[in-house]
């Protein structure tokens, strides 16, 4: 066989990833899973008032439940530049409008925790009626300018987003694809409602992706970009 009929296998692009650049994508991505795991498993599946009479019935674990909310958001954001970083040598307009879209989806999500936490506030403090407060806020955004741009930033942006970036990263090889799969399950089954905590399917996704990262064999860049290493 000569060198023209060998194939070429070229290296993902984590891989001239330094040390700390390889620990902080693990971090971003794992703490993204076990901060969003931990924010559903703490907070029961309750709306509007019922939602805000738990929360002062129960301070401390919806204290819990909404600072690990917040702290999702940030590393999530990271998350989003590890995806960009590592796939978007082989499919570029997938990556960039998969980042785009996720940028989009983040911003309506930070926009969600304020709204929880002057909830929490509200619950904590006792001198606001939840019902009131709740026939104020409303379960879901209303028809207004502003609450229209919400919505479709909020579920157009995180779903799509999603979706579309884990389409880039199933091209590029360079994360199994399995763990993208179980990040697009993680919001299909979101639809349906399923009698068990969604996050976990994505949780379980992204720390796979984490220790995918952090095992990919370190090689000299050729590009100064980076390839994508095949994997079967």
């Amino acid at each position: 066989m000569t060198s023209l009929d060998s194939p070429v296998r070229v290296t993902s692009p984590a891989a001239a990833w330094g040390g700390a650049a390889r620990v902080a994508g693990a971090l971003a991505l794992t703490l993204s899973g076990v901060l969003w795991a931990v924010a559903d498993l703490v907070e029961p599946e309750l709306d509007g008032a019922a939602s805000l009479n738990w929360t002062a019935a129960h301070p401390g674990p919806a204290g819990i439940g909404i600072t690990a909310d917040i702290l999702a958001t940030p590393c999530l954001a990271g998350a989003t530049a590890v995806w960009l970083l590592l796939s978007r040598r082989r499919s570029p307009r997938l990556a960039w409008t998969g980042a785009v879209l996720l940028v989009l989806g983040l911003t309506g999500q930070a926009m969600i925790m304020g709204v929880g936490l002057v909830g929490y506030m509200v619950a904590r403090s006792g001198k606001i009626d939840p019902a009131v407060f709740s026939a104020v806020v409303g379960d879901a955004p209303g028809a207004s300018l502003p609450e229209t741009v919400f919505t479709v930033m909020f579920f157009a942006g995180a779903f799509l987003g999603i979706v579309v970036m884990m389409a880039a990263v199933w091209r590029s090889r360079a994360l199994p694809r399995a763990a993208a799969a179980l990040l697009v399950a993680f919001q299909l089954t979101e639809l349906v409602n399923p009698p068990f905590p969604t996050t976990l399917l994505a949780t379980a996704g992204l720390v796979w992706m984490a220790v995918a990262v952090l095992r990919t064999p370190a090689v000299e860049s050729l590009d100064g970009r980076g390839g994508v290493m095949e994997r079967s």
